[in-house]
């Protein structure tokens, strides 16, 4: 099997804030893909555990029970990284909110697919909107936990605490990887765009597409490209098997975040603040108040206003994909200044005071 693996991060981002994570190994002929949710909090550690262990291992197969061995493992990576930002004299409010997140038990969210090879058979689970697409030459089959026809923004998910459960059940999967035929393991973006371009009948040019990439530069152009013909704004993971008739997994290219991560970083900023950029944060002048100096970290009201603008477009778009038949009815107008005002005063209540 001739394996190729690419991942890239948002429009505007860097690699440091991607979320997703893949895995290939040859030794244990295992692959897989974990889409960390944006709604959860450190979720990338998250992404890699899942992945890291799958891929580390002949057996292991993740469910609701087998995970949880894991959740300690999670938080003992997050307690380390948090002792990581003292020992660099990382921002104070950076730390704070880190060990507020893990005293309140707050945890992480991700989605999931992997597989491993015996010959030419493969088998494997998926859980969520990250997804196995099976290709024939002619037509191709989805393989997610969910139902394909309702792609949403809150997807099936393993999560990182012992004391809850997810979403969703875990799906086993197998299949055979017959001569001239591909499998794609990819996170959302490409799921539902690949999907609609299948109804649409016409997906055999995209997949010809995903045939000729060979380098990072390629994804990116296509990525690129496919967001301007209506692809989602999201962390983007693609892994390509395909039958060379040969039962090794021999990886002829596989983009590596780690370094994509430390190649974008300038000089001037540490490896925490690359790591937990504190995108749209900023330290606004002191100000005295008892005799102590109290500094206040605010939204920027230009990078709230873009947030909130932002939200409601993605709110508005949720909503026509989510009631196609009502949206017509529904007076999003009516909520719209709601939502705003709850937003906005969302900010201003996490806005972080430290002394």
């Amino acid at each position: 099997m001739i394996i190729r693996a690419f991942i890239t991060h948002k429009q505007a981002e860097l690699f440091a804030d991607c979320q997703d994570r893949f895995g290939v190994n040859p030794d244990t002929k295992s692959i897989a893909v974990s889409d960390g949710m944006g709604s959860t909090w450190q979720q990338k550690i998250w992404a890699q555990l899942l992945v890291d262990t799958y891929t580390g291992s002949n057996e292991w197969t993740p469910t609701i029970e087998s995970i949880k061995p894991l959740c300690q493992t999670w938080r003992d990576r997050v307690t380390d990284f948090i002792q990581k930002l003292k020992d660099s004299n990382a921002p104070e409010n950076m730390i704070y909110r880190n060990e507020r997140n893990l005293s309140e038990g707050r945890s992480a969210g991700a989605t999931f697919v992997g597989i491993r090879f015996c010959g030419y058979e493969w088998s494997g689970s998926v859980l969520g909107d990250s997804c196995l697409i099976e290709w024939d030459g002619k037509s191709a089959v989805f393989h997610t936990s969910q139902d394909v026809e309702a792609f949403d923004s809150y997807p099936d998910y393993f999560d990182s605490a012992t004391s809850k459960d997810g979403k969703g059940t875990p799906k086993s999967i197998k299949g055979v990887l017959g001569k001239g035929e591909s499998l794609f393991l990819v996170s959302d973006p490409f799921s539902e765009f690949l999907l609609e371009h299948s109804k649409q009948e016409d997906i055999v040019n995209y997949v010809q597409q995903l045939w000729s990439l060979s380098s990072h530069k390629d994804f990116e152009t296509l990525v690129c490209e496919w967001r301007k013909e209506g692809m989602h704004n999201d962390d983007t993971t693609l892994v390509i098997v395909e039958n060379d008739n040969s039962e090794i997994l021999t990886v002829t290219y596989t983009d590596d975040i780690i370094k994509m991560i430390e190649k974008e970083k300038s000089p001037q900023i540490s490896d925490i603040e690359t790591a937990e950029k504190e995108s749209s944060f900023q330290e606004s002048p002191s100000k005295e108040e008892g005799g102590d100096v109290v500094n206040f970290i605010v939204v920027p009201n230009d990078e709230k206003k873009q947030f909130i603008n932002e939200f409601i477009a993605e709110y508005q778009r949720c909503l026509q994909k989510g009631f196609p038949k009502y949206m017509d009815k529904l007076k999003f107008k009516w909520t719209q200044k709601a939502t705003e005002e709850a937003l906005d005063l969302m900010f201003e209540k996490y806005s972080i005071i430290h002394k």
